[in-house]
């Protein structure tokens, strides 16, 4: 008996693992699918804004998730 419990909470975890969504992920990356296209033309843009930015603080807060532009 111990052991059938045993399989079945080492079942329900390998579910929740395998099953488990991407709906609340704390990046908007971590939704992103391997096979999903890629914005280059959105992805240039941001780093000629990095490299052409004053100083590294303009730049401190860039990245996915983040709330503002860094040079605005």
């Amino acid at each position: 008996m111990m052991l059938l419990g045993i399989c079945v909470a080492l079942l329900a975890g390998l579910a929740w693992l395998l099953l488990g969504g991407r709906e609340d992920a704390p990046e908007p990356t971590a939704r992103r699918r391997p096979g999903a296209p890629i914005d280059y033309a959105e992805l240039e843009q941001a780093e000629r804004e990095v490299r052409e930015a004053p100083d590294a603080d303009a730049v401190r807060d860039w990245g996915p998730g983040a709330t503002q532009s860094p040079l605005v």
